[in-house]
Parts: structure tokens; C-alpha cells; sequence
């Protein structure tokens, strides 16, 4: 195949990992050579999956495969800070932010910039969960308080907020 575009080998690629469970890149490369894509380098197929965000996980067979990542929300550049913040709970030890995989990095950084006199001792965020340690449990509700309104910027009453 001449003049491969980008789209039609990313379009080939998203394919291949929607059908089949592959464990390597020189897998993938094989499997497009399949395809009629001639010339495909391993270091091409990296650069691919690293561009669609394509991660390896363990399947039911332990075996370790690529995979695309679950559609997520994007937040366009308008959007508040809110439209990714899922809920907000605590179990009068612990605040748990929800968000959108991928943005709760980016709001443990907002937290943590709150500082104590908010309420806020320290955080640490996965991809889409948010761990807050209050400065004191007996005051969590407010904490709590304190946080919906610092994060729901733009004055959206969004952000859900659940109790135990």
C-alpha cells in the first residue's frame, strides 16, 4: 500500500485492538503488514499507540495486551472545573473526589493550592479518584463545604454530593 495517511493507519490500529488481544508491538506490526501496510517499523507502532493512548492491562488469561481506554470526557477550554468532578463524599475520616479519568491529578493540584485554613492537610490523586486528608475530622463537614464551593467555580451546583 502506497502513501499510507496517518488517520488510515491510526483507523487500521484502533481496528486491530478493538478485534484482537495483542501482547506486542511486533504483533501489531505483523498484523498490519496483514493488512496490506507495507514498511510499518515497531518504532512507528510505539509512537501509535502512545498517540492514541492505547495502555497495557492484564487480561482473564494474565496475559499482558494493549488496549484502547474507555471514551472519556474531555472538558472543552470553556468549560468549568466542575464539568469533570464526578461527586464529592467522606466517611468523616477521608474526602473522596470522583472524576473523570484523567483530571483528578489536576484537581488534587487545585486542592492542594487550598491550603489548611480550608481544611485541607494533604491529597494524593489516581487517575480518577482523589484522596483528601482533612486537617481535623471533626471538621469534615465543612471540609467538605469548602471544597464544593472552592472547585464549583463557575457557580454550577453540579457537583453531587453524597454521604455515607
Amino acid at each position: 500500500m502506497l502513501n499510507v495517511s496517518e488517520s488510515d493507519l491510526l483507523d487500521s490500529v484502533k481496528s486491530l485492538l478493538n478485534e484482537q488481544c495483542f501482547g506486542s508491538q511486533l504483533q501489531l506490526v505483523q498484523a498490519l503488514s496483514l493488512r496490506g501496510f507495507e514498511n510499518v517499523t515497531q518504532t512507528r507502532v510505539s509512537r501509535l499507540l502512545k498517540k492514541m493512548g492505547a495502555i497495557k492491562f492484564r487480561n482473564n488469561n494474565n496475559d499482558a495486551v494493549y488496549r484502547l481506554p474507555a471514551k472519556q470526557h474531555i472538558p472543552l477550554v470553556q468549560e468549568s472545573i466542575d464539568s469533570v468532578i464526578l461527586g464529592i463524599k467522606h466517611n468523616n475520616m477521608q474526602i473522596i473526589i470522583k472524576t473523570v479519568i484523567g483530571a483528578a491529578t489536576l484537581i488534587s493540584k487545585i486542592v492542594e493550592d487550598m491550603g489548611e485554613s480550608s481544611g485541607v492537610l494533604a491529597c494524593m490523586a489516581s487517575d480518577n479518584t482523589i484522596l483528601v486528608i482533612p486537617s481535623d475530622v471533626r471538621d469534615i463537614e465543612q471540609t467538605t463545604s469548602n471544597l464544593i464551593n472552592y472547585l464549583d467555580m463557575n457557580g454550577h451546583t453540579s457537583l453531587t454530593r453524597y454521604r455515607r
